[in-house]
């Protein structure tokens, strides 16, 4: 069992765990969600995940929690996208970027007050969580964007095969992967990044949510994140403006996606970054 990093263990408080304590309380009720702070969540993921790298673009961060306790952190982004995706814009999906578990919560199992053995899927139901909560927070955080209507993520085969995405609902769509993209400069800033796993083979899984928010609950997650809500510069309000206005006049190219500098940092923009709840 690889043990996590100093960063995660100052963070978590997997010792607590008492994952073996006979209980009838559903897994779904014990495992919660909290906001992440996102550079503290990205540090974990750096020194832990993997990848050991975070995402750029905008984001929403949240610690995994078993009985009130810190044991894992998703990341959630805007994919790196500029076409349709399955019939979805690539402003209408929102990835299951990064996911990354304490290994003392990880391929156990648990006896209910009857004495039968159960598997102590963490992973799934923070998933399932996280799928029914992500869309509210989105929108709270980002409501001048466009309304997600499925969640993605790319598994990567080397490393694993996908289960946690079958078990929480989602569906195999595809394979991708076998490129290094190069080191070109991006039209909307920065470079390609080419990193060794660019390379691997990656299964697409795909969430397709049944039903939008309504119109109250989009209402509600905006008055939620108010008081948290990363300050827009009139500057970039204006801009994006001028984008819809040429798309819809056909006057000019309008990117489809959004690239990192246009949502993470600008002279006049405050840093995007969660506040930890």
């Amino acid at each position: 069992m690889n043990q996590p990093g100093p960063i995660a263990q100052s963070l978590m408080s997997a010792s607590l765990f008492d994952t073996k304590k006979p209980t009838d309380l559903p897994l779904r009720q014990r495992v919660g969600l909290e906001i992440a702070d996102l550079k503290e969540a990205t540090k974990v993921i750096v020194e832990n995940h993997y990848l050991h790298r975070g995402r750029t673009m905008g984001q929403v961060a949240y610690w995994i929690t078993l009985d009130g306790h810190r044991c894992g952190v998703f990341l959630f982004a805007l994919p790196r996208l500029s076409v349709n995706f399955r019939g979805h814009g690539p402003m209408n999906l929102i990835e299951l970027a990064r996911m990354w578990l304490h290994p003392e919560v990880q391929g156990l199992t648990i006896v209910d007050s009857r004495g039968v053995e159960h598997t102590f899927a963490v992973g799934t139901a923070a998933v399932g969580a996280a799928l029914r909560r992500i869309r509210h927070d989105w929108h709270g955080k980002y409501p001048h964007l466009p309304l997600i209507t499925a969640c993605v993520s790319w598994a990567d085969d080397v490393h694993h095969e996908g289960t946690i995405y079958r078990a929480s609902n989602f569906t195999e769509v595809g394979k991708s992967g076998g490129s290094l993209h190069g080191t070109s400069k991006r039209k909307g800033g920065g470079r390609d990044q080419a990193h060794s796993d660019y390379i691997h083979p990656k299964s697409a899984f795909l969430f397709d949510y049944p039903k939008a928010l309504s119109e109250k609950q989009l209402e509600t997650a905006q008055k939620e994140w108010e008081s948290i809500r990363p300050k827009r510069s009139k500057k970039k309000i204006e801009a994006e403006a001028l984008k819809k206005l040429e798309a819809e006049s056909g006057t000019s190219e309008v990117p489809t996606v959004i690239e990192d500098q246009q949502l993470s940092l600008d002279v006049d923009l405050t840093p995007i970054e969660e506040v930890a709840s």
